[in-house]
């Protein structure tokens, strides 16, 4: 996994903690009801944890790699 990989994965998993706006609007217009609308995003929140403790990425990999190529 690349750096930017996994800033994106934390990146999303910070924004999908709690569903937006924008999201609850459109579940309200799709019939969705909250309570399952929360469920799901919590599901997939917990999932992009899971993602994020199983990365290949390590903070410090990535210093040794720049002094590597230096």
């Amino acid at each position: 996994m690349t750096k930017d990989r996994y800033k994106a994965l934390q990146l999303l998993a910070d924004h999908i903690r709690t569903p937006s706006k924008d999201l609850s609007l459109n579940a309200i217009f799709n019939d969705v009801k909250d309570e399952d609308l929360k469920w799901v995003t919590e599901k997939i929140h917990y999932y992009l944890l899971r993602l994020l403790e199983d990365a290949d990425y390590e903070k410090e990999d990535d210093v040794d790699l720049v002094s590597l190529m230096e």
